[in-house]
């Protein structure tokens, strides 16, 4: 009794829920279907996008001469893009990109040109989130610049790049223990922000440790789907989850971080090469070769004071030996 109420401190008997070892199975198979109802629920929140490409002859009005849309593939795209005749003087061409989202209209898609002229403009997407902030946008403006290496590009993608690639971490994270997750991470986006760090830095020693794992567990428990449980392998759970972190794991070898510290710090900026200032050697032995010590500082003062005592002393002479001509 508890204040005069009577209270079951043992809910769990073998007349009300059967014994232990029957009831335990029954409440992880009624989490797990709990944990898989959340998730389902949170990609149905999730709208498919779709990204495609765009290129017209005049980049400033799509509407003067050709224009081309829906554009799978950024090969299609640089083939459309090249055919249009050079001689034509509707305008400037550019190849563009466009999002569209699931369940809304046309009217509605984020679409932006990404390439005018000889130009990659980066620095104009930090005013545009909705591009940023989706991986596939992101692929798609990388590969644009991988095959059209003579353009000049003006920016990076590295900052998107990192925040994109540790986001994904994380969610593989919530996904694979949501539980230990919650239990663990108060600020999601604060967690975000510092994997993003981490990445950008190159201190993602943490992060394979833990892709790794997921790996290593995936592999064996979708081996005993498959064998045990007769799953097929595109049905088992702990192998799509191996999928996922294998992928995170190629893309966080393949980052790298380096060159965005050259960009800050490389004094030839022809030598983005993963070597930190290749003309600092040459420059910094001419600045120890022009350099006078403190000792030679000394001496070419104290020579400069004794010059300037000896013709103080030699001033005076001269005065009086002008004054006893003039009294002559």
């Amino acid at each position: 009794m508890i204040g005069g109420v009577k209270v079951d401190i043992n809910p769990i008997t073998e007349g009300k829920t059967g014994t232990l070892a029957t009831y335990l199975p029954g409440v992880e198979s009624y989490l797990a279907e709990k944990q898989a109802m959340q998730k389902a629920s949170a990609l149905e929140a999730i709208l498919e996008k779709t990204v495609t490409l765009t290129v017209a002859e005049c980049g400033e009005f799509h509407s003067l001469g050709e224009f081309h849309e829906n554009i799978a593939s950024v090969e299609e795209a640089i083939a459309v893009w090249k055919s249009i005749p050079p001689e034509r003087m509707n305008g400037i061409p550019s190849i563009g990109i466009n999002i569209h989202t699931e369940g809304t209209e046309h009217y509605e898609d984020v679409e932006m040109d990404i390439f005018s002229g000889k130009v990659i403009d980066l620095e104009v997407l930090d005013y545009v989130p909705d591009i940023t902030d989706d991986p596939k946008a992101i692929e798609v403006i990388a590969e644009l610049i991988d095959k059209l290496p003579d353009i000049e590009v003006c920016g990076s993608l590295e900052k998107w790049q990192a925040a994109i690639l540790a986001s994904q971490i994380d969610q593989l994270s919530y996904d694979y223990d949501t539980y230990q997750y919650q239990d663990t991470v108060e600020d999601r986006e604060a967690q975000v922000a510092n994997i993003t760090e981490d990445i950008r830095n190159g201190n993602i020693g943490y992060l394979n440790d833990f892709l790794n794992a997921v790996i290593s567990e995936g592999v064996r428990e979708g081996i005993t789907d498959i064998f045990g449980e007769g799953v097929e392998i595109d049905g088992s759970e702990a192998v799509q989850t191996a999928r996922r972190a294998k992928e995170l794991l190629d893309k966080l070898a393949e980052y790298k971080p380096l060159a965005k510290v050259e960009e800050l710090a490389e004094q030839n900026y022809n030598m983005i090469d993963n070597v930190l200032n290749n003309g600092a050697e040459k420059k910094e032995q001419e600045q120890i070769k022009g350099r006078i010590s403190i000792k030679e500082k000394l001496a070419e003062k104290k020579a400069v004071i004794e010059q300037r005592d000896k013709a103080e002393r030699i001033l005076p002479e001269k005065e009086t030996e002008k004054k006893s001509q003039r009294e002559m």
